[in-house]
């Protein structure tokens, strides 16, 4: 039993993150040098320019040609030189970084507006959105600006989130609830449009699941209850059930122990609801390697098991005093093995399908002798004494 939530993909398509420039467009001018300088072959209403505006700034050197002033001298004219190639430093700078800019907006899908729209719907309530807000405190623990929004259709998904948001980055993140077009429901923390931290997950078949998140995956602790009632408390890695687990059935039925891959796996606990319980090993969700059956009943198997059968060697003890120690192999003996009944007669030799076969030894109390004889099918054919034989 998984999380299951490959079929419901909490992610939709990230938006790619936009850098922002910091830098002032007031300290990128090199207003120095405008007082000394005209401009010709241009636009004379750039003398003012904003060298924040990318199409100035692409366009400055080719459209408009500053030259000195004929009154100016020679050190003022060495000294503008040098002025002049500290601003082209400045202006390329400034094309680099409007560059990486203008780079950033075309890779980022459309924008968060052409992915997202916000609806009206009725589907999540701002009650139900309070309640969550009050369930999950807000988060302290990153530096992340968050806003609220009104609900936002993805239009390529048709998931609807109604929650907090990244505000550099466009994305989800803080507290937030998604629903999907089949009636699934997510509430809970968002990481970078991510699902991540505490959160509840409703799948549209009604099971639940309700826990820690990492990378829109169940990790770490939680429990998931199927519709039927069947409830698992425990550890989870990758959307799979791996460590330490309860599990809990409907009729009473609880097994406690190791998982892995979503498995019962290493050691654990059976109790049925009948009173019967395994103490031992398993493997891929069944009884496998050593342990201990204690029946209803009270009889008792401790050995080895393969697929949730006796089978290797093992004592299997019964409330009368019965005892067999010996081989077992599909869930019968087989192979050598001694039994004891409570009577104190004992029966040492060869099983076969769960029956007396071949020769073996008989012990009888009374006179405190052993016979040996042959056997077939769980019948005694012939006593073997001294190399001669007794019917």
């Amino acid at each position: 039993m998984g999380c299951a939530c490959n079929n419901q993909d909490i992610t939709t398509e990230k938006n790619n993150e936009m850098e922002e420039n910091n830098k002032s467009n007031n300290d990128l001018k090199p207003n120095n040098i405008q007082n000394n300088y005209f401009i010709i072959n241009g636009d004379s209403s750039n003398k003012n320019l904003d060298y924040g505006n990318n199409n100035n700034v692409n366009n400055l050197k080719s459209s408009s040609l500053m030259i000195p002033n004929k009154n100016m001298g020679n050190d003022n004219v060495n000294k503008l030189n040098n002025e002049i190639i500290e601003a082209e430093k400045d202006m390329e700078n400034l094309k680099n970084d409007n560059n990486k800019i203008k780079a950033n907006l075309e890779i980022t899908p459309a924008n968060l507006s052409n992915t997202y729209q916000e609806i009206t719907t009725d589907r999540i309530s701002d009650m139900e959105f309070n309640e969550l807000l009050i369930q999950y405190p807000i988060l302290v623990d990153d530096d992340i600006r968050v806003e609220i929004r009104n609900p936002q259709e993805n239009k390529i998904e048709k998931t609807i989130y109604y929650g907090e948001w990244d505000i550099n980055k466009n994305v989800r993140h803080g507290r937030g609830i998604q629903i999907w077009p089949d009636g699934a429901k997510y509430t809970g923390y968002w990481k970078n449009d991510k699902a991540q931290g505490k959160g509840k997950l409703y799948h549209a078949d009604g099971d639940v699941y309700e826990g820690d998140w990492v990378n829109d995956k169940p990790n770490g602790y939680g429990i998931y209850t199927h519709s039927d009632g069947t409830r698992y408390e425990g550890e989870w890695e990758n959307d799979k059930q791996n460590g330490k687990g309860k599990e809990f059935w409907p009729d009473g039925a609880i097994y406690e122990g190791q998982y892995k891959d979503g498995k019962k796996n290493g050691e654990g606990k059976f109790s049925w609801s009948d009173g019967a319980v395994y103490i031992g090993h398993f493997k891929d969700n069944n009884i496998n390697g050593e342990g201990t059956y204690i029946f209803s009943d009270s009889r008792k198997y401790e050995g080895s098991w393969v697929n949730n059968k006796l089978e290797g060697k093992g004592v299997f003890s019964w409330p009368d005093g019965r005892k067999y120690d010996g081989e077992y192999f599909n869930d019968k003996k087989e192979g050598y093995g001694i039994f004891e009944w409570a009577n104190g007669k004992i029966y040492k030799g060869y099983w076969k399908n769960g029956k007396q076969d071949g020769e073996g030894e008989f012990y009888f109390p009374s006179d405190k002798k052993w016979k040996k004889g042959i056997w077939k099918e769980g019948k005694r054919v012939k006593w073997i004494q001294n190399s001669e034989e007794y019917f």
